[in-house]
């Protein structure tokens, strides 16, 4: 025996102003800055990182592309009527060194959806040095405060109809939603499910695969896609509807509105060859479930060992076979040694999942969001009497609050 038991911080505790005070000294080391023209002097390093994080997989558009993009007038629409605000941010150090990279566009086309707003969160690059720090959790979110000012400005310019232009606490009265893409789930892939936790733990779902059978089109350069063949990546995509993180379902207008929105920001710079077949399959997804249902799920990201089995239904192995039979990523994935790890244990997957809980519960949270959800101490209260009835009680009372925290 020590002696002494650690104690755990609930945040429910913190008044607000505690909040803002422990964020504004975690943030006081960093500036954040938007790139708004190519000849910037950031602009080729920060490009440069996102490029070597992502290029060498096909997910990175091409410099020239990006150039374009901050050139463009983001004041003029589309053909097909998309407003597009392409932004580049990067987190600086105090001598001027970067630290992170993010990019992405904010969206907005009045003839798919009146009050929708999506927020496409395309890359996000930290450097080793500040990995584990806040700052990754900043540049997840820094993007809504360009994607505020550019509804004003569209407001301003009689561009779009702000539902209430006098409140931009409530984004205006529009519906936000952050959108994201990721790789499907695969224990040897440690990065995917690094990154589902990242942003599982941020408030973000997955679009169901099974009516959102989603590929992030072939970004290389056009001239290589007509040597090799059109590859498209089947990705999931992520979303946190701000303001709406606990809603369940996704009406199929929304999920079609995000669809497009995503795939005029691509017309940008892929060939239209190559985006209308992948476009189209998921319309006529869409489409057959709107004659059952009105809505698509969205599916629960896990945020930790607690939930960890919400990765099966984004098992690589799973999902492809499922929901892309035929694209060109199956093939090779399947080709790829996991059809006999399979075959040879059965139990692949459940091991796996439990080394993955094993590593993340070897990291024990002394912070926790709410006592009625995960009370601070191991076991139970002393029970108010001893013949065993209220301590039955108190600990049914307590599976019932954690089944409902799990679902």
């Amino acid at each position: 025996m020590t002696g002494a038991k650690r104690v755990r911080l609930c945040l429910g505790d913190l008044f607000h102003q505690d909040v803002v005070e422990m964020v504004e000294r975690e943030t006081q080391g960093l500036e954040f800055w938007s790139i708004e023209r190519p000849e910037h002097k950031d602009f080729k390093p920060a490009y440069d990182l996102l490029w070597q994080a992502f290029g060498p997989q096909g997910e990175m558009e091409r410099e020239k592309a990006i150039r374009q993009f901050l050139k463009d007038d983001s004041y003029e629409p589309t053909p097909t009527g998309t407003y597009i605000r392409y932004f580049l941010l990067v987190a600086k150090d105090k001598q001027g060194n970067i630290r992170g990279v993010r990019d992405g566009s904010v969206l907005v086309n009045p003839k798919y959806a009146s009050d929708l707003c999506v927020v496409y969160l395309s890359h996000i690059f930290t450097v080793p040095e500040a990995r584990g720090t806040v700052l990754s959790y900043w540049l997840r979110i820094a993007p809504m405060e360009i994607a505020t000012q550019y509804l004003r400005d569209l407001h301003e310019l009689g561009k779009i109809k702000l539902p209430a232009p006098e409140l931009p606490g409530k984004h205006f009265g529009m519906r936000v939603d952050l959108a994201a893409e990721m790789e499907y789930f695969s224990p040897e892939d440690r990065i995917s499910w690094q990154r589902i936790l990242f942003y599982g733990r941020g408030g973000f779902d997955a679009i169901d695969p099974r009516h959102f059978p989603y590929l992030q089109p072939d970004f290389r350069d056009p001239n290589v896609v007509k040597k090799t063949g059109d590859r498209p990546m089947p990705f999931m995509v992520l979303l946190r509807r701000m303001g709406r993180e606990k809603h369940a379902l996704l009406p199929i207008d929304e999920a079609r509105a995000v669809m497009r929105l995503l795939y005029d920001d691509f017309a940008c710079h892929c060939a239209p060859d190559t985006l209308a077949s992948s476009l189209q399959l998921v319309l006529d997804r869409l489409e057959e479930r709107a004659k059952k249902k009105e809505f698509v799920q969205l599916l629960p990201l896990p945020t930790g060992p607690k939930n960890l089995k919400r990765l099966r239904k984004f098992f690589r192995h799973r999902v492809y076979t499922k929901y892309y039979p035929n694209v060109p990523a199956t093939h090779d994935y399947l080709e790829s040694g996991i059809r006999k790890k399979l075959r040879d244990n059965p139990h692949y997957l459940d091991e796996a999942l439990a080394e993955i809980a094993g590593e993340l519960e070897a990291r024990p949270a002394y912070v926790y969001e709410n006592r009625n959800q995960d009370f601070t101490w191991e076991g139970l209260p002393i029970p108010p009497s001893t013949d065993g009835r209220s301590e039955r009680r108190e600990q049914k009372k307590r599976e019932k609050q954690m089944h409902r925290a799990e679902r």
